[in-house]
C-alpha cells in the first residue's frame, strides 16, 4: 500500500529570527514510518525540519503552517495514497500583525524586531488541515487523526475526540476514519499510551507503544479495504 505520514511540529514565524513552536519531535511519525516500510509499504514521511527523520522512506520536510499545507495538498494531489496517517502537532494559530510601541506590521515584513520595545502579537486562526486531507486524496483514503490532550480525564479526552470528528462542516465524507488519543502525561520514554477510536466513539484498541499503534493501524486498515 502507498502511505502517507505527516509528523514534527510547525513553527510560526514572528520576524526572521524568532518563532513560536511545539515540543513535537517527530519520533512517533518516525516509528511509524519506518514499521510501514519495514513491512513492504511505500511510504511518504512530511516532517519538520527539526524533528528526527524515518530511514528508508522519501521524506518531504516543512516549517511553517503554510509549508505544511502546501506539502500535504501536492502529495494527495500527486500520488495516490490508501492510508493517510496525520500525526503532525500542527499550530491552531499563527502570527498576523506585530505591534511594536503601538505601531502594527504585517508579519513577515520586519527581519528582526529591535529589543528594548514594548511588543505585542496578534494570532490568526490556523484551518484544521485534516478537514481537507479526504477532499484533497487522489483516490478515496482511510485517514487517522491524532488528537494529544494534557492531563485531561477520560471524559474530556473523549469529548476531544468528538470534536476531531465532528470538525469538517462540508460533509461528513471528510471525516477521519479513526482518531488515536493520548495524553501528554502519560508518555514517557518508549512508553506511549493511546486509545484508537472509531467514528462511533467506540476505542477499538489500546496500545503502550508507537509500535503497537502502527500494528493495530495496519490491521484496522487491512479489515477495512477486505470489507
Amino acid at each position: 500500500m502507498n502511505i502517507l505520514i505527516t509528523g514534527g511540529g510547525t513553527e510560526e514565524p514572528i520576524d526572521n529570527v524568532r518563532s513560536i513552536c511545539n515540543f513535537s519531535t517527530g519520533k512517533t511519525s518516525k516509528i511509524l514510518s519506518e514499521y510501514f516500510v519495514k513491512n513492504g509499504h511505500l511510504v511518504t514521511c512530511i516532517t519538520s525540519y527539526k524533528a528526527v527523520k524515518p530511514e528508508n522512506c522519501q521524506t518531504v520536510l516543512y516549517r511553517s503552517f503554510d509549508d505544511l499545507q502546501y506539502a500535504l495538498k501536492t502529495e494527495l494531489l500527486k500520488r495516490s495514497y490508501n492510508i493517510v496517517i496525520h500525526a503532525a502537532a500542527v499550530s491552531d494559530y499563527s502570527a498576523d500583525k506585530i505591534i511594536i510601541d503601538g505601531k502594527e506590521f504585517k508579519t513577515g515584513t520586519l527581519t528582526k524586531i529591535p529589543s528594548g520595545k514594548d511588543l505585542s502579537v496578534k494570532f490568526k486562526a490556523n484551518p484544521k488541515l485534516i478537514n481537507s486531507i479526504k477532499k484533497w486524496s487522489k483516490v478515496p483514503c482511510i485517514l487517522f487523526g491524532f488528537k494529544l490532550t494534557d492531563h485531561a480525564a477520560l471524559e474530556e479526552r473523549l469529548d476531544a475526540v468528538k470534536k476531531l470528528f465532528e470538525g469538517n462542516p462540508e460533509s461528513d465524507q471528510f471525516y477521519p476514519d479513526y482518531v488515536i488519543s493520548n495524553d501528554k502525561s502519560e508518555l514517557h520514554g518508549d512508553i506511549h499510551p493511546c486509545r484508537i477510536y472509531d467514528k462511533n466513539l467506540n476505542c477499538i484498541s489500546e496500545c503502550n507503544t508507537v509500535e503497537a499503534m502502527a500494528e493495530e493501524i495496519a490491521n484496522r486498515s487491512l479489515y477495512d479495504f477486505n470489507n
